[in-house]
């Protein structure tokens, strides 16, 4: 019978399918995360329910328990660590801990490999055929969107490749669906980031197929959906986005996902600000903040504030945007600390304190350069040319810093328009013609074209 992956077991079925799994040795001995379950978790919940008469009766008697149903507060924290696990592996059976685990080390052997050979292995190699390995792959593929978006490409072409090999008797075809799906949707967003908008609407259909196939999940599909809103935002369809967007927030809100909530709060302060609303976008920054409430994602919350700061600055409200960025406290990773410090410089300029705006613009866009963020580094580059162009002209620098971000474009492999863009400002100067709101401008028209 097909189960949802995020419902909850019976008690009976907990206890029958932990006593039955055939290798608990072995993964208790290679998993660190299955022995935290099974000591802190499960043992302990079973130990409790056998001695305590009040859980002990519901036990006996219920079929399928929810979060409340045994009315243990006890109860419901050791299972904490396991439902933490069901839900990263999106599978139920205790063995996918372990190919979890053992996809570790395959992800080693695979990345040796060039992706041809790779993808031959996956295709005949049944030690690859697991549900474990889809899923480290694309762990593997979210990790490098940023940094190296061709590898996370290449990461889910190989995920797609496993779920395709699957046993449905071992996975279930309706699961497996899902997990393609999932699959498919980071090969989109891989080639939305590369600016291969074609491919990635392609990669989209063949997600929205593969859901029609599965378990008629909201979760699986919120999770196509959130990245589809990036394309549309990248495309320009801005109403199509925001539509997007109000859909999957409802169900995020109905299953109290806060996380996820703020997230697609910040999707929608981007989609705003590319509009031409950043008053409204830094206000949905606010929101996100507010979301996360009591529990915050640190990391999320530095996100959101220094969103915030940066759309107050566009939205021309520099007193706002010192007071927040004066509470905002180093960020503990390199290159978001990078985006801070660009922050900063955005803000410096605001306030006409020009020589420290430009010393910032120069370590940011140096800093981009040297992490190979081509695309980042031509902004900032852009962003020092206007900080001399306030200062008084400075004709021959703004030429300069022109040609170098055109550069750092063909490095980033920009979209066509992107380029365009650029054309024109180097037209400018040449004939003579630039001016600030040109600058302004072109600067804006090629941020809007940067994969989001």
């Amino acid at each position: 019978m097909m189960r949802d992956p995020h419902q909850h077991r019976s008690v009976k079925e907990w206890i029958l399918l932990f006593e039955s799994v055939d290798d608990a040795a072995s993964l208790l001995v290679s998993c660190p995360s299955a022995r935290a379950a099974w000591a802190e978790g499960i043992v302990t919940w079973l130990e409790h329910v056998s001695d305590c008469p009040a859980c002990r009766l519901v036990a006996d008697a219920q079929e399928a328990f929810t979060d409340d149903c045994l009315g243990c507060p006890e109860c419901l924290s050791n299972l904490e660590l396991v439902y933490r696990i069901v839900d990263e592996a999106e599978h139920f059976e205790p063995a996918v801990v372990l190919e979890l685990e053992r996809a570790e080390r395959n992800l080693e052997e695979l990345g040796s490999l060039a992706f041809a050979d790779a993808l031959r292995e996956i295709r005949t190699d049944h030690a690859y055929q697991q549900w474990g390995m889809a899923q480290r792959l694309l762990f593997a593929a979210r990790e490098a969107w940023r940094r190296d978006p061709e590898l996370a490409l290449q990461r889910a072409l190989l995920a797609v490749a496993v779920a395709e090999e699957l046993d449905p008797d071992a996975y279930v075809t309706e699961w497996i669906a899902d997990l393609e799906a999932k699959a498919h949707t980071y090969v989109a967003n891989a080639h939305r980031l590369l600016a291969r908008f074609g491919d990635a609407e392609a990669a989209f259909r063949l997600a929205e197929r593969c859901l029609r196939r599965g378990v008629g999940s909201g979760q699986a599909e919120a999770r196509v959906l959130s990245l589809k809103v990036s394309l549309l935002n990248d495309q320009q369809r801005q109403a199509e986005a925001l539509a997007l967007i109000e859909h999957v927030a409802r169900f995020r809100e109905e299953h109290g996902e806060s996380q996820e909530l703020a997230r697609l709060t910040l999707l929608r302060a981007r989609v705003l600000q590319s509009i031409g609303q950043p008053a409204r976008a830094a206000q949905e920054c606010a929101r996100a903040v507010e979301v996360l409430g009591s529990a915050p994602d640190p990391h999320l919350q530095l996100i959101a504030r220094n969103n915030a700061i940066q759309y107050l600055v566009t939205a021309g409200e520099t007193e706002r945007a010192r007071a927040l960025f004066d509470q905002l406290p180093p960020m503990p990773e390199p290159l978001d600390e990078l985006r801070r410090r660009w922050v900063e410089a955005d803000l410096l300029r605001a306030e006409r304190r020009h020589a420290d705006a430009r010393a910032a613009y120069e370590r940011v866009r140096t800093g981009f350069a040297e992490a190979g963020l081509h695309y980042d580094a031509a902004l900032a580059t852009l962003d020092l040319a206007r900080t001399a162009y306030a200062e008084g002209g400075r004709l021959a620098e703004v030429r300069t810093l022109a040609n170098e971000a055109a550069v750092q474009l063909t490095l980033a492999g920009a979209h066509s328009e992107a380029y365009a863009a650029q054309g024109l400002l180097l037209k400018a100067i040449r004939d003579d013609a630039l001016t600030n709101a040109l600058l302004v401008r072109v600067r804006r028209q090629i941020e809007t074209l940067r994969p989001s």
